[in-house]
């Protein structure tokens, strides 16, 4: 039997799959906890904005609102619960960059067998920025964890629950908009004949069917956040508010902008500089630890294998490589012209890094697994090498 978009059920999972998924995310979240509360009452990177972003929401003041409200609130729910300090700022993001490497697996489990979906949840799981970025209390994790979840349900035909999905990661961070674009394109690209107006009509219905749900949950929530803190006349007001916010973040030489043309070659490392929340004689110390913003260049790199490998399953329309190949090209085009009126970061790469370690397990499946094996080493040994904090040293 097969499905909409031409894939074939796989085989269900087995058990021994199933205990290596534990163990995998069990690791990743042992790894996450040797460092969440390090340092304890310092902020890493643009923790200086998100942290006193949500203490003004547990006070009922309203701030930060260039961005939109729910990865804050979800940190000011874990300092409710937890505690004002590192452990409490920086859980959301742990358990959704932990959780999103389960969703990965479902979802290449899904398309194809448990090797290539284990192998992508490990690649993830070991992605040094991807890492870093689970680790401290910022927008980003959060956001992807429910466009994973928006694209899972999607390739289950369960479209508003898809956009619903999808709605609530861009209540995050608005860039989830672009997996949306992903998904319309893979709903056309997937059909047999998708230049035929019968394929674009289908297009049509699916996209209308996922896109009308993401945007009411998008909009509700800022209406909600706006009635409750009284920031905005209406949803409108505010979405106006921040692109015009983002308007005027211009294009200058910025010591870590980095752009999208650089970003699959390789670029210096630049720290996150840990900003002390006290200082006695009122300045603010700066304290480079080891979190960098340079991906694993052992993943990142081997893109450049990995599309000719996988390219002849894109161009036969396989449906997990061409949903993983629409999941990293859209969003990358889409910031490769972004790059021309704002800055880029090299942790925009965020949003299609479980594509791309999608796209490399399907590449590796294709090589010896001797080739494999090495390649797995060699991401472990990167990784270990940039992990932000030394666990068998000391607390400062």
């Amino acid at each position: 039997m097969r499905r909409w978009d031409g894939s074939t059920p796989p085989k269900p999972s087995t058990s021994s799959e199933g205990w290596a998924l534990v163990a995998l995310v069990a690791g990743v979240l042992l790894l996450h906890l040797l460092i969440i509360d390090q340092p304890t009452l310092s902020y890493v990177f643009d923790e200086a904005h998100y942290v006193p972003a949500a203490r003004c929401l547990m006070a009922g003041t309203g701030c930060n609102e260039e961005h939109p409200p729910l990865a804050k609130v979800l940190i000011a729910l874990s300092i409710q619960a937890f505690g004002d300090r590192g452990f409490g700022w920086r859980l959301p993001s742990v358990f959704a960059g932990s959780f999103t490497l389960v969703l990965l697996y479902l979802l290449a489990r899904r398309l194809t067998d448990g090797r290539v979906a284990l192998l992508a949840a490990f690649l993830l799981g070991f992605e040094n920025l991807w890492f870093v970025h689970s680790s401290i209390a910022m927008l980003d994790i959060p956001a992807f964890f429910f466009a994973m979840l928006g694209v899972y349900l999607f390739t289950g035909q369960r479209w508003w629950l898809a956009g619903l999905a999808l709605g609530v990661g861009m209540l995050a961070k608005g860039v989830v908009a672009m997996v949306f674009i992903a998904l319309v394109l893979y709903a056309l690209l997937s059909q047999e004949r998708w230049y035929s107006k019968a394929a674009l009509a289908v297009t049509t219905r699916v996209g209308l069917s996922v896109g009308i749900p993401a945007a009411l949950t998008f909009v509700a929530g800022l209406g909600l956040y706006d009635l409750v803190y009284q920031a905005f006349p209406s949803p409108l007001h505010h979405l106006a508010s921040m692109a015009s916010y983002h308007q005027t973040i211009g294009s200058p030489a910025m010591s870590d902008s980095v752009h999208p043309l650089r970003w699959f070659s390789g670029f210096p490392n630049s720290p996150y500089f840990v900003t002390s929340i006290q200082a006695e004689d009122g300045s603010i110390p700066r304290d480079v630890l080891q979190y960098m913003d340079q991906p694993n260049l052992v993943i990142l790199l081997f893109i450049w294998l990995a599309i000719p490998l996988v390219w002849p399953d894109i161009r036969a329309r396989q449906p997990l490589a061409l949903l993983s190949s629409l999941l990293v090209g859209v969003p990358y085009l889409l910031f490769l012209l972004v790059a021309h009126v704002r800055v880029t970061y090299p942790f925009y790469m965020l949003l299609f890094m479980p594509g791309q370690c999608i796209l490399s397990a399907l590449a590796l499946s294709k090589l010896p697994r001797g080739a494999t094996l090495t390649f797995c080493a060699g991401v472990l040994a990167w990784f270990f090498f940039w992990f932000p904090r030394n666990p068998l040293a000391p607390w400062e």
